[in-house]
């Protein structure tokens, strides 16, 4: 089963932020993103041949400044190659990057805040993919069918009283010179209400929402703190038709080209989490699985601790002690596996 897992300030080898992400397309390239002194770089191999290789414009300029928690995906329905990553100009000032690359070159280079005060970071980047079907305008007997692909990308950004995390949502399938193809969202924007926060939130909780584990589809779901009501929450995101162009508006001409629809993003909550005492420990790590519920953990000496996610909050904390041919890398595959 394929999981994304949050590390939630616990340092242990091979975490995801730190190695170089790969993926393998469907023609056959091994895509590879490499954090250099330069800047990021994109580099593809296949059948053991170098085919690609290039320094993502606007590379790094003085001493001090790095790139960190890169992010690899292929898109199967485009062919297009998507990264996203943090950008740090200094300890204090840092961007999130999304570029898309497209057969021989960029199409796309977007720094996604703007602002580096704002200090966006921890990005994670997943794929989604949807069709659907409409009469033609021309020839209501028949369908247009739609397939688009987007990339997602989700970060933590903001200091103090002001932090939120924000979704950023590229149709893969728009011209790479489209600036109405990308939005970015607050979440907590997006709930419609709040109920106010007296309590301070665990910053290991906060920093880092997560997108649950699965292949690219029509639904995606993450798990994100809300600073502005102190509860956790399940959003989903699904991807429907945008109604068609009024009558009045202009067409240009081009007939069913001109009225040719696209997807757009939908936001709803799923499942709604109170913040226990058990999510402020340090070092704890979240799973989020297709059901929904997600499970946190933490590695403590005796072995590891995790809570689950239950139909009345979270279940009582329990502890998988490690013993004789229970190793600890053992034991927190099968408490990840609970979030199926």
């Amino acid at each position: 089963m394929k999981r994304i897992v949050l590390a939630l300030g616990l340092v242990l080898s091979g975490v995801s932020w730190a190695a170089d992400p790969v993926t393998l397309d469907r023609n056959g390239v091994l895509w590879r993103l490499t954090a250099t002194s330069s800047g990021t770089v994109l580099v593809g191999v296949k059948d053991g041949e170098e085919v690609a290789r290039s320094l993502v414009p606007f590379p790094l300029g003085l001493a001090g400044q790095n790139d960190s928690h890169l992010q690899l995906v292929a898109d199967e329905l485009t062919g297009k190659v998507v990264v996203a990553w943090q950008r740090n100009w200094t300890a204090n000032f840092s961007d999130v990057v999304l570029a898309v690359w497209n057969a021989e070159g960029w199409e796309r280079i977007t720094y996604l805040t703007g602002d580096a005060s704002l200090r966006a970071r921890n990005p994670v980047l997943k794929l989604a993919r949807v069709t659907s079907s409409y009469p033609d305008p021309e020839d209501p007997e028949k369908t247009v069918t739609v397939s688009e692909s987007f990339a997602l990308v989700l970060w933590w950004q903001g200091d103090n009283g002001d932090q939120q995390a924000r979704l950023a949502s590229l149709n893969l399938t728009a011209p790479g010179d489209d600036d109405k193809a990308v939005s970015v969202v607050t979440l907590d924007g997006q709930l419609g209400f709040g109920i106010g926060c007296s309590q301070s939130l665990p910053q290991e909780v906060l920093e880092h929402p997560i997108f649950a584990a699965g292949a690219p589809g029509p639904v995606v779901h993450v798990l994100a703190a809300s600073p502005s009501t102190c509860l956790l929450f399940v959003h989903e995101i699904r991807f429907e038709l945008q109604p068609p162009p009024s009558t009045g508006e202009e067409q240009g001409g081009l007939g069913a080209v001109a009225l040719r629809r696209r997807h757009t993003p939908i936001f709803g909550v799923r499942k709604v989490l109170p913040v226990t005492r058990e999510l402020s420990a340090e070092g704890t790590r979240a799973v989020l699985g297709a059901d929904l519920q997600p499970v946190l953990y933490r590695v403590v000496p005796e072995g590891v601790e995790y809570i689950v996610a239950i139909d009345q909050g979270w279940s009582p904390k329990r502890l998988l002690k490690l013993e004789e041919g229970l190793s600890l890398d053992r034991a927190i595959a099968l408490v990840e596996n609970l979030a199926r």
